[in-house]
């Protein structure tokens, strides 16, 4: 099987025409990243229409002073290059690399371009997307504007259970986070002090216990209540 035949199992593509995923495949490339590795950087023009097979790819800026903010990671079958369809010169806005081994599939952004205007289906499956990066990227300035850092803290983590251990409930669980506290703090546009402090005030309110990336959650409902504040 090659490569690029993982395209018509990513979410952007079931069910669509199998012609027309057929037609992708075969304008598109197969890549591999190593750990580190950049897919692309800010400021660079966008060759391609990018879908992560495998792995996980962080989107982020640094400004001059070495401050890192993480504006999202992407995972098996998120997608990345949406603004490139319409505004093929517009150049990326955040970086991306690789946080660990990963697999993505390049699409030739004149292919993509040509399949959307003359198929409904694909167009609509592009706004729907579209939309959930939209609202996801509304929710992290709503975060950034009207929450403290805490709040903010205890909203990503209920979040991140909730993607990841959804039938958790309100039992006490063990769960291992795939990133350091330093990574926390970018996603929320803080610093690892605040975030190390977060997580004391979490354990002194009886809300968890941490041990470095190995968190137990104690009470649920205490965290949803310090998420919402």
């Amino acid at each position: 099987m090659h490569s690029t035949e993982a395209l018509g199992d990513m979410r952007l593509f079931k069910g669509l025409p199998e012609k027309l995923v057929s037609y992708l495949e075969n304008h598109s490339t197969f890549r591999r990243l190593e750990e580190g590795e950049f897919l692309f950087k800010a400021g660079e023009v966008p060759r391609a229409f990018v879908v992560v097979v495998s792995g996980q790819l962080k989107f982020s800026r640094t400004n001059k002073a070495g401050k890192e903010q993480v504006f999202s990671y992407a995972q098996t079958g998120d997608v990345c290059g949406l603004p490139a369809l319409t505004d093929p010169y517009r150049a990326w806005s955040t970086d991306a690399i690789a946080r660990a081994s990963s697999e993505v599939i390049e699409i030739e952004l004149p292919a993509m371009r040509e399949k959307m205007n003359t198929d409904n289906a694909l167009a609509i499956a592009v706004l729907n997307e579209t939309t959930r990066q939209f609202n996801a990227m509304v929710n992290l300035v709503d975060q950034l504007s009207l929450k403290d850092a805490h709040n903010r803290l205890a909203l990503w983590l209920e979040n991140w259970l909730a993607k990841n251990h959804p039938d958790a409930g309100d039992k006490d669980v063990l769960v291992v986070l795939p990133y350091t506290q330093s990574e926390v703090a970018a996603q929320i546009g803080t610093v690892r002090e605040v975030v190390s402090r977060g997580f004391s005030r979490m354990e002194k309110e009886g809300i968890l216990k941490a041990s470095g990336k190995r968190v137990t959650i104690l009470s649920r409902t205490k965290l949803r209540d310090m998420s919402h504040q």
